[in-house]
């Protein structure tokens, strides 16, 4: 399997809130949407220890890592992190790794006497947290640019800067809204980019069109649409020929009145309004050239010997160029099936490197359960929420764009997964005879709400939505709670509150388990959660079911023979099950510890009374290690498996698995 080319770490001290604020908002960055294609660098956080003391993941997980340190006063009041900092500069000092520390405090420079000679981007000059953010972005794009491309740390040396090519129509010039000159002066105020426009640095005796080529064979292209642009001949040329050497460029938008005829080859670029906001425009083409540098080095490492590499999706003015019949190798996502339609005509064959993983498999009606929950414990392994979300996306878009069904307890508020599944049905259906309600399956179990109508209306085209009975032996005459269509309550209130949760939960479960052909598991709350309360306390809060709910889901689905692909990279209930099949077992999975759940011996008591069935921990590990690493999945190798246990790459937990569904038996 092949390495990432590239991760970005970013190292902070735990107690900062303003740098963990900083480094979601550096991840959210370098991550598009889940529905978009787009910038994908993989990003991780500095681990964090219960005694406060630094430590990183292997640095040689990638191939290349940039790690960014944002230096405050938390981190430069902390000798021991001072001294991992100047440990960790030593390191990538001797290696193909990167420091880009920034100083986020007037104070917090140099750190240690080993970073004298460093220097540090000066973020504590700006006046605003806007502008922080921004001069940070800007930097860092710059930066992960030369860095891919194999120049060292800019600073003032240009030579070695991106160059933006700035195509444009000069009758325009000069005309409101002026974007060019715009464009000029924003990148002549202290700014490490080159530019390279047209005839005004063209030599003396030069060839034009010659020139012009040259110029665009190496540069990133910015596209000034006026109203002028497409009527100009040299325009037309300049996009072409970007399109013909496979050049990242985007479109800024600065028609004022409007366009004749737009020029159709325009298509297929990010676009953006021009708005009076140079910084965002030369923004995008910088993301655009970190998308190409990125995505050519995912593609080299998936090529084959005839494969075609294009780093944008395929379109017939990149196809035309190309012998008949080739294999062409794009960038994930894939392009949609009514895309595909038109193409076919040109006789070529069209692959991503996730689509190669899974090739000549058949999803289609395969029932994918999907365990995905908060995770305890998420920033021991360098983890936020906001990598588990978007880990969870990933593998949910690939699986459908593969025709596979996905299957999930969940709510349906405005936030909920079941709504932004139906956006990813809407977006990637690739079969178009597949009503979209057959693509995702909702389990509601009792005693959550059941769905009212406007619920109902909406999701009737969406998804399917599968309203679970109250369990046996639940009822009014346990707990007048307890009616078929109950109002919610919590599992807190009592141990018959608890029992109830507990056994419908366990219903839901059941019925889903049985359903489906595999399930897919990622984290997983099993301890208590601290919430903050306005008057200044502490709210804990524990899970609302017998055991914790995704323990339960995977020891379901092992019961009834189902595969289980567990992904250990965010801890959870997902890492502790991974212990247990290595025979390291977590003080988590033991009754003197999960009892501490509010009323948890009284239910325990109530099972019994009721003659329900009662596993004990040490009935559910055995069970675990009876079944073993191969047992668990015969799907994946056990090399395989033990690579998804310890992945933090999203494309390598997404490949691995695509690897062991595509191996299953087509009727398991």
């Amino acid at each position: 399997m092949n390495q990432p080319p590239l991760r970005v770490t970013i190292v902070f001290h735990p107690e900062s809130q303003n740098c963990r604020d900083l480094a979601r908002f550096i991840h959210h960055s370098l991550n598009e949407e889940a529905l978009l294609p787009g910038l994908r660098i993989p990003t991780i956080f500095c681990p964090e220890t219960g005694d406060l003391e630094p430590w990183v993941q292997d640095l040689d997980e990638a191939d290349r890592n940039f790690v960014i340190v944002l230096a405050d006063a938390h981190l430069n009041a902390s000798e021991p992190w001072c001294e991992f900092v100047a440990e960790l500069y030593q390191e990538c000092a001797t290696s193909a790794h990167r420091l880009f520390p920034i100083q986020l405090d007037e104070n917090a420079w140099p750190l240690h006497a080993d970073l004298n000679e460093v220097s540090f981007g000066r973020a504590y000059l700006k006046s605003t947290e806007e502008e922080r953010q921004q001069f940070i972005i800007r930097a860092l794009l710059i930066e992960l640019c030369r860095f891919l491309e194999g120049n060292p740390l800019g600073g003032d040396n240009r030579h070695t800067s991106t160059t933006l090519f700035l195509s444009h129509a000069k009758t325009d010039l000069n005309n409101e809204p002026q974007v060019f000159n715009a464009i000029q002066e924003h990148l002549s105020a202290d700014q490490p980019i080159e530019t390279w426009i047209d005839s005004s640095d063209i030599e003396t005796g030069s060839k034009f069109a010659a020139a012009i080529e040259e110029g665009v064979k190496n540069t990133s292209i910015v596209c000034i649409l006026t109203d002028s642009y497409a009527s100009r001949e040299w325009c037309r040329k300049e996009i072409l020929l970007a399109k013909k050497y496979d050049r990242p460029a985007v479109i800024i938008d600065a028609l004022v009145d409007y366009e004749v005829r737009s020029f159709p080859y325009l298509g297929n670029l990010p676009r953006i309004r021009w708005n009076d906001n140079p910084e965002r425009a030369v923004n995008l083409i910088l993301k655009e050239t970190l998308v190409y540098l990125h995505d050519q080095k995912i593609l080299e490492g998936y090529r084959r010997e005839d494969d075609h590499i294009l780093l944008r999706a395929p379109e017939a003015a990149t196809l035309v160029k190309l012998p008949e019949s080739s294999s062409i190798l794009y960038p994930d996502p894939p392009i949609g099936i009514e895309e595909k339609n038109l193409l076919s005509s040109l006789k070529h064959s069209f692959q991503t490197p996730l689509e190669r993983c899974a090739e000549n498999a058949e999803f289609g009606g395969r029932m994918i359960a999907i365990s995905m929950s908060e995770a305890s414990k998420i920033q021991c392994e360098g983890f936020d929420p906001i990598h588990q979300d978007q880990q969870t996306l990933e593998i949910c878009r690939h699986l459908l764009i593969a025709g596979a069904t996905l299957v999930y307890g969940g709510h349906l508020g405005s936030q909920g997964y079941t709504e932004q599944l139906c956006e990813m049905v809407r977006s990637y259906n690739s079969n178009p005879d597949v009503s979209p309600v057959d693509l995702i399956h909702n389990y509601i179990g009792w005693p959550l709400p059941r769905p009212d109508a406007a619920k109902k209306s909406y999701f009737k085209t969406r998804a399917k939505l599968f309203e679970v009975s109250r369990p046996s032996g639940v009822d009014e005459t346990l707990h007048p709670d307890f009616v078929e269509e109950p109002n919610f309550f919590h599992a807190d209130v009592s141990e018959k509150h608890r029992f109830a949760w507990a056994r419908g939960m366990t219903k839901m479960r059941q019925l889903q388990s049985n359903s489906t052909d595999a399930r897919i598991v990622l984290g997983g709350k099993y301890d208590p959660t601290e919430t903050a309360q306005a008057d200044g306390g502490k709210k804990v809060s524990w899970y609302m079911s017998r055991i914790p709910g995704v323990l339960e889901e995977v020891l379901l689905s092992l019961k009834v023979g189902k595969p289980v692909f567990l992904v250990g990279a965010f801890g959870g209930v997902a890492r502790m099950i991974i212990d247990i099949l290595q025979d390291d077992i977590p003080e988590e999975a033991t009754w003197e510890f999960q009892k501490r759940a509010p009323n948890a011996e009284a239910m325990k008591e109530l099972y019994q009374e009721r003659g329900e069935e009662w596993w004990d921990y040490p009935e559910m590990i055995e069970f675990i290690q009876s079944k073993g690493i191969a047992g668990i999945n015969p799907f994946l190798q056990s090399s395989e498996h033990k690579l998804l246990f310890e992945a933090r790459d999203p494309s390598q937990i997404v490949e691995l698995i695509l690897r062991g569904l595509a191996r299953m038996p087509k009727n398991s």
